[in-house]
């Protein structure tokens, strides 16, 4: 059934204006908001969205908090992928349906983690770093193998797991990849090989991680993990940051057992001026910019707009991610 007069509110955002949500949800003949300033917490978006039946967010907290005290919410969308800051439990518990953009970024997400890939396998960042200390030559870098030497490890096989894939290959990757939650049929298609976590560390020569973050996946890459790693292999994360526990990184890194890494998504974020990661040549940094390409974020703002259009004209969510 058609949400009369249904009524939107971006809690918060980072785009330069909200001018095409604004579009696609006036033309169908509902109003959009926008919380002023933006909600950063949940009492924030109790006080300022009270007369929203969706939601648009992009970084507030959306929890049973919020939902109890606006009653009138009927659908949360995500401005991305992941949904971190959804309570999903208790969406389903209220029967508000939760949505995502599950589509967006993936190209520029894998194309990010190849990039990172191939720059550690070249050693880039330690020549880069001691060229600037008026320092030359490769030696001390040494060993760099070939691409067409390495096994390339997929922590999560979902869309852009499996972009990395297809992408890498062209460079001559060995490629194994674990996700439980993936069908045997997909790997086949994909003509990667299907392996357990343990065996995923073992054999890796460069690990790059596609996972969500879930309670069974936070600091998945902790002392253990990284001590299963191979001598000298390459940790990559353009996921989510808690998957690793930086702490423990810091220690494999100063160890040398890590050769480098490479992370765009951290703990804390913007990562502190004070963390130990910032001592090390090997680590390439990049400040949570996969996802960003001119084109990926004009999709983002027209389909997370769509998806609270489509709900209030009563039409069943591509990416609902509860039943209604």
């Amino acid at each position: 059934m058609q949400h009369s007069n249904g009524t939107v509110i971006v809690t918060d955002h980072g785009f330069p204006s909200i001018q095409r949500q604004r579009e696609i949800i006036e033309s169908a003949g509902f109003s959009l908001q926008e919380a002023r300033p933006i909600c950063r917490t949940e009492d924030e978006i109790i006080e300022r969205c009270q007369s929203a039946d969706v939601l648009l967010v992009q970084w507030a907290p959306v929890g049973k908090k919020v939902l109890q005290a606006l009653p009138r919410v009927r659908c949360i969308v995500r401005y991305g992928v992941g949904v971190d800051n959804f309570d999903l439990d208790a969406a389903r518990e209220l029967n508000v349906v939760a949505a995502n953009v599950p589509d967006y970024c993936l190209e520029e997400v894998s194309d990010h983690a190849l990039s990172m890939i191939l720059i550690l396998v070249r050693r880039m960042p330690q020549d880069n770093a001691q060229i600037r200390r008026g320092e030359w030559g490769i030696g001390k870098f040494l060993p760099i193998r070939a691409c067409s030497d390495l096994t390339l490890g997929l922590f999560g096989f979902g869309a852009i797991g499996r972009r990395v894939a297809a992408k890498a290959r062209a460079f001559g990757f060995s490629i194994i990849a674990s996700d439980p939650g993936v069908a045997d049929s997909v790997f086949e298609e994909h003509h990667v090989t299907r392996v357990d976590f343990a065996h995923l560390l073992q054999a890796s020569d460069v690990l790059s991680l596609h996972a969500p973050l879930l309670p069974q996946t936070r600091h998945i890459i902790n002392r253990e993990s990284l001590a299963a790693m191979k001598p000298g292999a390459l940790l990559i994360n353009t996921a989510r940051g808690p998957l690793v526990n930086e702490a423990d990184l810091v220690e494999a890194l100063s160890s040398g057992h890590i050769a480098g890494a490479g992370l765009d998504v951290f703990e804390t974020e913007p990562l502190p001026k004070t963390s130990a990661l910032l001592r090390f040549d090997n680590l390439l940094l990049t400040s949570h910019a996969a996802s960003v390409s001119e084109r990926a974020v004009v999709q983002l703002q027209v389909k997370a707009a769509e998806l609270a259009r489509d709900f209030l004209l009563g039409k069943r969510l591509y990416s609902a991610l509860n039943s209604r």
